[in-house]
């Protein structure tokens, strides 16, 4: 297992190789406030059948953030890490804006995106960012607050989002242990992804989607699955958005048995 800081403009980035030469590779894209720790579970059920690369987004983990470098600059960060290491193309899992991400990979290097599991995300290319981004605003000055003021009340937010189960619960804070305040810095310029024009390579989906998720963030699933090809979309009862922690077992073994379809 390769355990290393690469460094990006002015700030390095934390990143983790389980390496599996002769397998495909599986990129693993945490949440917001959370980190690559949150796919402990996830390492041990794939990495004999996949080579793993878990990258801490700037501003979470033991990933730095600057206002040169931010979550908008991750496609050219993983494109770096995969050169670092020869790796020509790879499948995705994304969470949330673990998801968008990997979108913007694909649209930025279509050549080297095989697939993507996304979990409580939605399609980059269509106007579902709209509505959710106007869902949230009702709650924008509320999470300000606790951001300034009450750092740990504005962490929580996020945790309660997260997942259902108190052991998940448990899992998930101890991933956002090293998100800071400057943490929040992390989201400057993400509107990137809005602006890529339309998909330049239809590769297969699995969005995901727990039961629990807010209303616009099952709306804008089921129009991921509707409007982008190849993509396909499964509820997972008993969870929120972190539903690989809510659902571990199950979890795994659709995820294995997606990408063996492939």
């Amino acid at each position: 297992m390769h355990d290393q800081t690469v460094r990006f403009k002015d700030v390095g980035i934390y990143y983790m190789l389980y390496e599996n030469k002769n397998k495909e590779t599986l990129v693993l894209l945490h949440p917001y406030t959370s980190s690559i720790s949150v796919f402990d579970n996830q390492i041990i059920a794939l990495k004999k059948d996949y080579q793993l690369l878990l990258v801490d987004l700037p501003g979470h983990g033991r990933s730095g953030v600057s206002r040169n470098v931010s979550i908008k600059d991750m496609p050219e960060i993983i494109k770096v890490i995969l050169d670092l290491h020869s790796i020509e193309d790879a499948h995705f899992l994304g969470i949330e804006v673990g998801s968008l991400v990997a979108q913007a990979f694909g649209q930025v290097y279509p050549e080297k995106i095989k697939s993507l599991i996304s979990i409580g995300g939605f399609s980059i290319f269509h106007d579902s960012y709209k509505a959710i981004n106007n869902e949230l605003l009702k709650t924008k000055f509320l999470r300000a607050f606790k951001w300034a003021f009450l750092f740990s009340a504005y962490k929580a937010y996020y945790l309660n989002n997260a997942c259902i189960k108190d052991d998940a619960k448990k899992k998930f804070e101890l991933s956002q242990k090293n998100f800071k305040r400057k943490g929040l810095l992390s989201k400057r310029g993400i509107s990137r992804y809005y602006k890529l024009g339309k998909q330049k390579k239809a590769y297969p989906v699995y969005v995901i989607c727990g039961e629990y998720e807010l209303e616009v963030i099952k709306d804008a699933c089921i129009q991921f699955e509707q409007k982008v090809p190849k993509a396909l979309l499964e509820g997972f009862q008993r969870a929120k958005t972190v539903v690989h922690l809510d659902q571990q077992r199950l979890f795994s073994e659709r995820v294995i048995t997606f990408l063996k379809t492939l």
